[in-house]
């Protein structure tokens, strides 16, 4: 028996993990010290599976409004590869900034602990994984507005 609160249904969205949309998410929302609630990853299996998909529900503020927090969705797509490393002694699933939207060899990586490079930009895929605790490679992805969680 699950007896947490389910996902909030979507609000606005989806967006596409696009530039344009990168951008906009960016511009509207402030990551530092947001929380990761919630990371759902989907595998199917069979003879035609679609692949791996990740769905990753964080709470973050919203610039233009008071800063008031807004659950905010990333939808991840054909999820080649992913990490997530929750050590002891840290606060799990805080970020610390935005996340970094990188790509390489025509996917998508979603850094969320990507405080590490500061301005540089990571030189490939690889890189990007190297080191990070929360991140994710896919073919594509989107991003949406949630309702406010009702507990």
């Amino acid at each position: 028996m699950d007896l947490r609160a389910p996902v909030p249904s979507r609000r606005l969205g989806p967006y596409a993990l696009t530039d344009d949309g990168i951008a906009v998410l960016l511009a509207h929302y402030e990551f530092h010290d947001a929380g990761i609630r919630r990371v759902i990853i989907d595998q199917e299996f069979g003879w035609e599976p679609r692949g791996r998909v990740v769905r990753l529900v964080i709470d973050a503020r919203v610039r233009d409004e008071g800063h008031r927090w807004e659950p905010v969705c990333l939808d991840l797509a054909g999820v080649r590869r992913f990490r997530i490393d929750e050590s002891p002694g840290a606060p799990a699933g805080v970020l610390v900034d935005a996340p970094r939207f990188t790509r390489f060899d025509g996917l998508i990586q979603v850094d969320l602990c990507a405080e590490r490079f500061g301005s540089l930009r990571p030189r490939s895929g690889q890189e990007v994984f190297e080191g990070s605790e929360w991140v994710f490679e896919a073919v594509e992805g989107t991003w949406s507005v949630l309702e406010p969680w009702s507990v």
